[in-house]
């Protein structure tokens, strides 16, 4: 069994895991994975913000979900590289390969380009820290990302 916890936001899925991937986890991770894009979701967020080790195979199944989400019109994206977690993906250069954000809210309003702000499934608004308020999904300005 994996230890994290999934989010709805209209279509996008935020998947917070919180276990490090080591190589007796990668299994239930990647079970879990998988059943979150059997259940339809193509639009998936991937915190690791609470992750301190990723095994190489860990990385190799990131890689592989990923592409599965791709090739099904979906997108992955990963947010929160702690910096031993980083290191590991720009040594694999997952990190040239996946986009990467520092919040989930970034990577949220990623998806902007995928026409999802005039969803009719989503409900919701995010907190900003910057103006102290809450602000609908229509309203959430976009900013870049890094790599």
């Amino acid at each position: 069994m994996i230890n994290g916890e999934s989010k709805q936001e209209g279509k996008i899925t935020i998947f917070q895991l919180r276990d490090d991937l080591t190589t007796s986890k990668v299994k239930a991770f990647l079970k879990k994975m998988n059943e979150i894009v059997e259940l339809g979701h193509r639009f998936i967020v991937l915190d690791l913000s609470q992750v301190d080790e990723v095994c190489l195979l860990a990385m190799v199944s990131i890689s592989s979900i990923f592409n599965r989400v791709r090739q099904s019109g979906g997108a992955l994206k990963i947010v929160g590289l702690t910096p031993s977690v980083r290191r590991g993906f720009r040594q694999t250069n997952l990190i040239n390969t996946i986009e990467v954000f520092d919040e989930a809210l970034e990577a949220v309003k990623s998806f902007k380009s995928h026409n999802l702000l005039r969803s009719k499934h989503f409900s919701g608004s995010f907190f900003l820290k910057d103006s102290n308020s809450f602000v609908g999904w229509d309203r959430l300005p976009l900013t870049g990302h890094y790599q």
